[in-house]
């Protein structure tokens, strides 16, 4: 076999693992527990650090206050400056 037909694959093999570490933007929306559902929040609403980032909703009619998760997976709470959970407009 030649010697180029082999390096095509391992050339496209390189480019694609260097593309997968390119993106550099992060997702910063946090995660809520919603009824045993890991759900995304539509906006970043913790900032800063020292206490845990906690959310309600002005449209929870029961006036839950929710922990914010930096994952879906529901294990690492994302911090914030306040111990006042943030005022957001609607249940995602």
């Amino acid at each position: 076999m030649k010697k180029s037909k082999i390096m095509i694959p391992v050339m496209t093999l390189g480019l694609a693992v260097g593309l997968a570490f390119a993106n550099t933007t992060t997702v910063v929306s946090g995660w809520i527990d919603l009824d045993g559902i890991p759900t995304q929040l539509d906006s970043e609403p913790c900032q800063g650090t020292g206490e845990i980032c906690h959310v309600k909703f002005d449209n929870d009619p029961q006036e839950r206050e929710f922990p914010v998760y930096t994952d879906m997976s529901l294990t690492t709470l994302k911090d914030s400056n306040t111990t006042v959970p943030y005022q957001l407009p609607a249940l995602p």
